[in-house]
């Protein structure tokens, strides 16, 4: 870990709202673009990618769960059998899937070393 990894902590920080988005959606996902527009200019690299991937991966889980809620308020509503399993699915498939990639993010960025996400840490970088 080099001294300016140490300094800068932008890239745990990041990690966190993307974890913590994945359970509070929505006040955390504002957070994280909060930090993205006062941090990003002046951090180092190594925070500046963790920062990307946490942000994209926290909008792409935002999009799914903002969806998933659209479709549920179009078909039958949330008192319905649809929304039950919709939201059921997405709590027991989708949540724990993006949760163990930020996990792993969390690890590398608290280490000091680079993570790239599956999927998309490739397209953005």
């Amino acid at each position: 870990m080099t001294s300016t990894q140490e300094q800068d902590n932008t890239a745990v920080i990041a990690q966190a709202f993307f974890i913590g988005n994945l359970l509070f959606v929505g006040v955390l996902y504002i957070a994280l673009w909060g930090l993205y527009t006062l941090r990003y200019s002046t951090s180092s690299a190594f925070s500046q990618q963790h920062l990307r991937q946490s942000l994209m991966s926290s909008s792409l889980s935002t999009l799914i769960f903002m969806g998933i809620n659209l479709f549920i308020i179009l078909t039958d509503g949330y008192a319905s059998l649809t929304g039950l399993v919709c939201l059921e699915v997405y709590f027991m498939f989708i949540v724990p899937l993006f949760l163990a990639v930020g996990l792993m993010g969390f690890i590398k960025a608290i280490q000091g070393k680079e993570f790239i996400y599956p999927f998309i840490g490739k397209r953005i970088s």
